[in-house]
C-alpha cells in the first residue's frame, strides 16, 4: 500500500488555509480546492446543491445505491473567536511538535483529506466501489441545514454503513443526544418607573420580573431517564442568553432568554416543548405574555452496538490504535440523526487524534494520519 502520508498532510494544509467560516465565508472555494485534489487522483466527483453558495461534493461511485461505506465530513467550520488567543494562526496550517494546528484541523479537514485518500487507496487496489465521500456544507449553522446533508439525502444518497469523520478515535460515537433551543418571548406593559401608577400597581408590568419567575421555575424542570448508550450523560437544560428592557426610567416592556435542552433518544422533543409551553403560560397575566418560539429541534439518536460496523471499528482500533475504544454516544448534537434517519447505520463521529474544537489552537496529532488511513480502509473492505 503506498504511504499517503505526506500527501494527505499537505492536503490537510490547504484546506485550513482556505477559510470556511459558517456565516462568513461560503463553501464555494473550499469545494474547487476538493475538486482539484480528487480531478488530480482520478476520483469521479460531482458537485451538486441546492443554493449555489452552498455547494456539496460527492466523490466515488453508487451515490443512490445502499452499497459501501460512505465517509462524511462537513466543508464549514465554526469562528475563530478572539485570534489574539491563538499561539498559531487560525489558518496559518502550522505544524509544532508534531502537530498541525488550523481552525478545521480537527472538525472536520482532516476527516475531508482521509476520506479522499482512503478513497485513492481504494482505487489502487481496484476496490473503488467499497466506498464513497461526500463533503457537506452549512453543518455549523446549527446540524439542521436544509443545503448540505439534508439536500443530498433527499436526493437519494444512500450507502451500506457511514462514518461521519469528527476528530477522536478513544471513542465510536454511535449516537448523539438530541438538542431543543426555545426562545421564551415575553411582553409587559411600560410606564415610568418613578410613576405613582407603577408604585400603586395600576399601571406597568414588568417583562423582566416575569422572565426572572419563569426562569426560577424552568430551572427545576427535570427528565431522570437514562440511556443505555449515554453512560456519562443525562437530560441537561442551560439558559445561555438573557435580555431585556429599553431604557432607563421605562418598567420594562420586553424581554427575552434563550434556552438549550438536550435529550436522550428515551425522551420525546415535542414532548419537552409542550411541557415548557404549558409552563410559560402559567406566568401569563392580564398584561403579561409567555411566547415560545423554537429555533432548533434535533432528535436523539443512537445505533446499536452490534452493528457490523462497531464490531468492525473497535476490532481494528484494537490491532491498529492498540487501545479499546469506548462505545457510546456523544453529547453535542450533530448531523448523523439525517443518516440514521435515512436507515444508514452511522459512527457519528470517529477520526484523528487532536484537541480544540470549536476553542483556540486547534490541532491534529500528525502521527495518527497513517493509522485512521488504514482504519478507514480495512473497514470499507470489511463492510
Amino acid at each position: 500500500m503506498i504511504d499517503y502520508t505526506k500527501d494527505i498532510t499537505l492536503f490537510i494544509q490547504k484546506l485550513i488555509s482556505i477559510p470556511s467560516v459558517n456565516g462568513v465565508n461560503n463553501e464555494t472555494e473550499i469545494v474547487k480546492v476538493i475538486k482539484e485534489e480528487v480531478d488530480k487522483l482520478g476520483l469521479p466527483n460531482k458537485i451538486s446543491f441546492k443554493d449555489s453558495t452552498y455547494p456539496n461534493i460527492f466523490v466515488g461511485n453508487n451515490f443512490d445505491k445502499k452499497e459501501g461505506l460512505l465517509f462524511i465530513a462537513h466543508l464549514d467550520t465554526a469562528g475563530v473567536g478572539d485570534e489574539t488567543k491563538w499561539t498559531h494562526k487560525p489558518f496559518g496550517a502550522e505544524i509544532a511538535d508534531n502537530k498541525l494546528y488550523g481552525r478545521g484541523a480537527i472538525d472536520n479537514k482532516a476527516g475531508i483529506a482521509l476520506s479522499i485518500y482512503t478513497l485513492k487507496t481504494l482505487k489502487d487496489q481496484g476496490k473503488l466501489d467499497a466506498a464513497k465521500f461526500v463533503g457537506v456544507s452549512d453543518e455549523e449553522c446549527g446540524a439542521d441545514s436544509v443545503f448540505g446533508a439534508r439536500y443530498l439525502l433527499d436526493q437519494g444518497l444512500q450507502a451500506k454503513s457511514a462514518i461521519y469523520t469528527y476528530a477522536g478515535n478513544d471513542v465510536i460515537t454511535i449516537g448523539h443526544r438530541g438538542q431543543v433551543k426555545l426562545w421564551i418571548n415575553v411582553t409587559g406593559e411600560s410606564t415610568h418607573s418613578g410613576s405613582s401608577s407603577w408604585q400603586n400597581g395600576t399601571k406597568g408590568a414588568s417583562a423582566i420580573d416575569a422572565l426572572n419567575n419563569f426562569i426560577t421555575e424552568v430551572n427545576k424542570f427535570e427528565m431522570k431517564e437514562t440511556h443505555e448508550a449515554f453512560p456519562n450523560y443525562t437530560f441537561k437544560q442551560t439558559v445561555l442568553f438573557i435580555e431585556g428592557g429599553t431604557t432607563t426610567s421605562l418598567v420594562p416592556d420586553k424581554a427575552r432568554c434563550l434556552i438549550d435542552a438536550r435529550l436522550l433518544p428515551i425522551h420525546n422533543n415535542d414532548e419537552y416543548i409542550e411541557s415548557i409551553t404549558k409552563l410559560a403560560k402559567s406566568f401569563e397575566t392580564e398584561k403579561v405574555k409567555l411566547e415560545i418560539e423554537v429555533q432548533t429541534n434535533l432528535p436523539a439518536v443512537s445505533i446499536s452496538t452490534d452493528e457490523k460496523i462497531v464490531t468492525i471499528l473497535k476490532n481494528l482500533s484494537a490491532e491498529i490504535l492498540g487501545i479499546e475504544p469506548e462505545i457510546r454516544g456523544c453529547g453535542p448534537a450533530n448531523e448523523g440523526y439525517m443518516f440514521i434517519g435515512a436507515g444508514i447505520p452511522t459512527i457519528c463521529g470517529f477520526g484523528v487524534s487532536g484537541e480544540g474544537v470549536h476553542s483556540k489552537d486547534e490541532y491534529l496529532d500528525l502521527d495518527s494520519i497513517p493509522k485512521i488511513l488504514k482504519i478507514y480502509t480495512e473497514t470499507a473492505l470489511k463492510i
